[in-house]
């Protein structure tokens, strides 16, 4: 019953009520913006986040690395909850993303994951993501819309189904946009960044297959004077999934952290709040830390 009540929820139909749902914040935060002035450099890194594009933590911006370089990151995560009780770690995460052209990138990421319940002590690699990313509408000084960047990403299969790790098991993919704008307001600089994107897996296997959606939106906001010290606020949402893994299925989650970075190297760290959509699960949290070195 868990199962089918979940599997009916519309996810396009859920997503809309959400995004509605944000749309007076993000006014309000435009109309204080509303006298800023973009630019292009201000940010002095865009490093890439826990997926391997160029971001926030878990939200991706528009933006991607320059032509010819090459950004090597190493992430990890713990999550503890209650009900149940179990305990995920996610150590290491690695990627490797590069600059193709003026607006292309690839990320390639690969983890290993371990979980702990009362009962079992599980390990196993995490899939295998590759994605790709076209900033078709780069960010303009003269113009007032944000950049817009297509997202598209391939899964293959390299975890561990059988042991409830809730990966794919023959292809995954997902696709989407991604939007984002940097603005000067006084002697400040905020980045305001989305992404929404579909994700499929197994549809050729009708007992498995699955079909949701993510959506991310984050705030970054310097706050120190040369601008290296940069305080995140990011929420997320992820709805639709019909196979309830041993980490629950739907949820949503607020994520605070902090990023410290120069021309070439980022150091990020937060904490996640999950508030999970599916029966039996208790709210749980994050505590995650990336860094990343760009070549």
């Amino acid at each position: 019953m868990m199962l089918a009540s979940i599997a009916h929820r519309p996810v396009a139909r859920t997503l809309l009520r959400r995004c509605i749902a944000l749309v007076p914040c993000l006014g309000l935060v435009l109309m204080i913006c509303s006298s800023a002035v973009a630019e292009e450099l201000e940010m002095i890194n865009r490093p890439a986040n826990l997926s391997g594009l160029t971001g926030l933590l878990f939200t991706t911006g528009p933006f991607t690395v320059s032509p010819g370089r090459f950004e090597i990151g190493a992430a990890a995560f713990t999550e503890k909850s209650t009900a149940p009780d179990y305990s995920v770690t996610e150590l290491p995460s690695v990627t490797l993303t590069a600059g193709l052209t003026e607006t292309t990138e690839l990320a390639l990421k690969s983890s290993y994951l371990r979980r702990t319940s009362e009962m079992t002590r599980d390990r196993s690699m995490g899939d295998t993501q590759l994605s790709w990313k076209w900033n078709f509408l780069p960010q303009s000084e003269s113009s007032s819309l944000p950049a817009l960047a297509l997202i598209v990403t391939g899964i293959a299969p390299t975890s561990d189904r059988d042991k409830n790790f809730g990966g794919v098991v023959h292809w995954g993919a997902k696709t989407g946009l991604a939007a984002g704008k940097e603005l000067i307001w006084g002697d400040h600089v905020i980045g305001l960044y989305a992404d929404a994107q579909v994700a499929v897996q197994d549809l050729s296997d009708e007992r498995i297959r699955d079909r949701y959606g993510v959506m991310n939106a984050g705030l970054i906001f310097p706050i120190s004077k040369n601008r290296n010290l940069q305080m995140l606020l990011e929420y997320s949402l992820l709805s639709g999934i019909d196979k309830i893994s041993g980490q629950g299925g739907d949820y949503s989650g607020i994520t605070y952290g902090l990023r410290l970075v120069n021309e070439r190297f980022n150091l990020s760290f937060g904490a996640q709040f999950l508030r999970k959509q599916v029966q039996n699960f208790d709210d749980s949290s994050r505590v995650i830390g990336m860094m990343s070195m760009k070549f």
